[in-house]
């Protein structure tokens, strides 16, 4: 019977971390409002990505449960079940975990008539879509599947990311998604996009982690017209 119940301990915290995100819209990111305009969002999927993300109350004791429920399934049957249903927890309570939980449901919840792009960056580039497309169900629906399978590793070339975002053709703001911790260190990112962003594109950024550079985010933010924003929300 314990066995049975740590089970469907572990389902219940697994399946309301799955499918609340991808089931829900949303009109906003991290309280920043889906705007009218062009808008590419650049997710870091760096190895520090894989880190925790202390994140709010709700995200700490839901992973607090999972973690709780996977050793006692763990314990009670040998660990396969449980080390399997574990593992897709604290997955969903990393740093890029956050990302998708948040991420999903505002692109789910972009209006018809807005046009969007998603990359993601580490060593190099990944690029979604190598243009700004409609927001139909058919392209956000992409949009998340890419999202929902991005893995996190490698270096974090945050200068490449946002350089290849500036790049995209009739983009007007940018919203990226990182620890802040950039190869190179951060002077030398905020200088070169100081002198690329000629087009004066807002860039938005959202710190995760507790190890999170908000000074580099803050800074980059405030210098390109952007909100800065903490997932610790």
């Amino acid at each position: 019977m314990k066995k049975v119940i740590s089970l469907l301990s572990l389902c219940l915290v697994f399946s309301t971390f799955q499918s609340c995100y991808v089931m829900q819209k949303s009109n906003e990111f991290f309280g920043i409002e889906t705007s009218t305009r062009n808008t590419l969002y650049l997710i870091d999927i760096s190895g520090s990505m894989e880190g925790i993300d202390e994140g709010s109350i709700k995200d700490q004791v839901m992973r607090e449960a999972g973690n709780k429920a996977g050793s006692a399934v763990s314990n009670a049957i040998g660990g396969k079940i449980g080390s399997i249903l574990g593992k897709q927890v604290t997955k969903q309570a990393t740093k890029l975990g956050a990302v998708k939980r948040k991420l999903i449901p505002a692109i789910k919840g972009l209006p018809d008539s807005k046009k969007f792009a998603v990359f993601a960056y580490n060593n190099d580039v990944t690029k979604q879509s190598v243009e700004l497309r409609i927001a139909s169900n058919m392209s956000r629906t992409s949009a998340n599947i890419f999202v929902e399978n991005l893995k996190a590793g490698g270096g974090t070339n945050t200068s490449l990311g946002l350089a290849e975002a500036l790049s995209l053709p009739g983009v007007q703001e940018i919203v990226l998604m990182s620890d802040g911790l950039p190869n190179g260190g951060p002077a030398a990112v905020l200088e070169e996009i100081r002198q690329i962003n000629t087009n004066n594109v807002i860039i938005h950024t959202i710190a995760f982690g507790e190890d999170a550079d908000h000074n580099f985010m803050r800074t980059l933010a405030q210098e390109h017209n952007g909100t800065f924003i903490t997932s610790k929300m």
